[in-house]
């Protein structure tokens, strides 16, 4: 139940069908990225464009960008979880907020990534180490 102090939020629900496709190669807005590089999102919609990427790479944006917070850590989960799974995401953000860590959490076809402030990384680090993430893989 949600007490009177506390603000509702609202979720938007967008019209259209989205799909999640993964390319052979790389657009050519980021031609100089390898794919097998750092993980990049760049993210447009909802009055906003994103950009979550090394900071060397956003440097080089730095004439159209507004608000850069730089500092974060990236973590990859290392393995191609069955489609379908559930809670494998709620599990490491709360095991995360726990320790009181934020997070940004991004996802491309097969893999999920992290954000995490630099300075908090052994924390989190060792957070989703003791989550046992790895309960969520298919049996062998």
């Amino acid at each position: 139940m949600v007490s009177p102090q506390e603000p509702t939020i609202g979720v938007r629900l967008w019209p259209q069908v989205y799909a999640v496709a993964r390319l052979r190669a790389v657009p050519t807005f980021f031609a100089t990225l390898p794919p097998e590089g750092a993980p990049v999102a760049l993210i447009v919609g909802h009055d906003e464009v994103s950009l979550l990427a090394p900071e060397d790479l956003v440097r080089e944006y730095s004439a159209i960008a507004d608000d850069v917070r730089n500092g974060w850590r990236a973590l990859t989960l290392e393995a191609v979880f069955p489609p379908g799974t559930v809670g494998l995401l709620a599990v490491a953000a709360s095991a995360l907020a726990e320790v009181g860590v934020p997070v940004m959490v991004f996802s491309s076809h097969d893999t999920d990534h992290f954000l995490v402030p630099g300075e908090m990384l052994g924390r989190a680090l060792a957070a989703l180490n003791q989550a046992r993430l790895g309960r969520f893989l298919a049996p062998a």
